[in-house]
C-alpha cells in the first residue's frame, strides 16, 4: 500500500503543476495524466464501498460521490483530449482527490480493527 501512496503523493504536485500551466503538456501526455489519475481513485471507491457498513455514512458518502464524479469527468477526458473547457479546475480538483485518497488511507480506520 505505501508504494500506491507514495505513487498518489507523485501526483499531487503534477496535477498542480498541469493546473497552473494548462498548455505547456501535448494531448498525450494529459490523457495519459487524467487516466492515470482515474485509475489511482478506484482503489479508494473499492475500499468504500467494501467497508460501507464500518465507516462513518455521510463522510464516506460524499467522498464516494467525489470520486465518482471525478472519474467519469476524467474518463470523459481522457477521452475527448486537449480543449476541454476549465481544465485547469479539474486539475485543482484531482489534486485534492488524491490528497483525500492518501488521508483515507492514512487517517482512515485500520481494516485489521474490524
Amino acid at each position: 500500500m505505501i508504494p500506491f501512496l507514495v505513487f498518489c503523493s507523485f501526483l499531487i504536485p503534477i496535477n498542480a503543476w498541469a493546473a497552473v500551466t494548462p498548455h505547456l503538456h501535448s494531448d498525450l501526455s494529459m490523457r495519459l495524466l487524467h487516466g492515470v489519475c482515474t485509475l489511482v481513485l478506484f482503489p479508494l471507491l473499492w475500499s468504500l464501498w467494501l467497508r460501507r457498513h464500518d465507516l462513518s455514512r455521510w463522510p464516506a458518502l460524499s467522498l464516494a460521490l467525489f470520486a465518482v464524479v471525478m472519474v467519469v469527468v476524467n474518463s470523459w477526458i481522457a477521452g475527448m483530449g486537449m480543449g476541454v473547457e476549465f481544465g485547469w479546475l479539474d486539475h485543482v480538483m484531482l489534486a485534492c482527490a488524491e490528497v483525500a485518497l492518501i488521508a483515507y488511507f492514512l487517517l482512515g480506520p485500520d481494516p485489521a480493527e474490524a
